[in-house]
């Protein structure tokens, strides 16, 4: 049964998940930074997508737990909140 509690435990891991990938990838690249690695600027770069891409994850886990649900409605206009996202990160 998939219920209210599991719906937020859902979306509570997903952005605990973004946020600890975020700065895993800030730390490892200061690290690199520190030891003046070339790479250490795709590791920041890699970060900072990672929180931007947080938000998107949330609403992915949204609409998959309004499904769930049965909370058509819902789900849809979290799909349209996802495809503004889309569209202001393309552009």
């Amino acid at each position: 049964m998939f219920s209210e509690k599991h719906f937020a435990r859902l979306v509570q891991r997903t952005l605990l998940a973004g946020v600890v990938l975020c700065l895993l990838l800030f730390f490892f690249g200061f690290v690199l930074r520190v030891l003046e690695s070339p790479v250490a600027a795709g590791f920041f770069t890699a970060g900072v997508l990672a929180l931007l891409l947080t938000p998107a994850a949330r609403v992915l886990m949204l609409i998959y737990g309004f499904c769930r649900m049965r909370e058509l409605f819902m789900a849809l206009s979290a799909f349209a909140v996802l495809a503004l996202l889309l569209v202001a990160f393309i552009l």
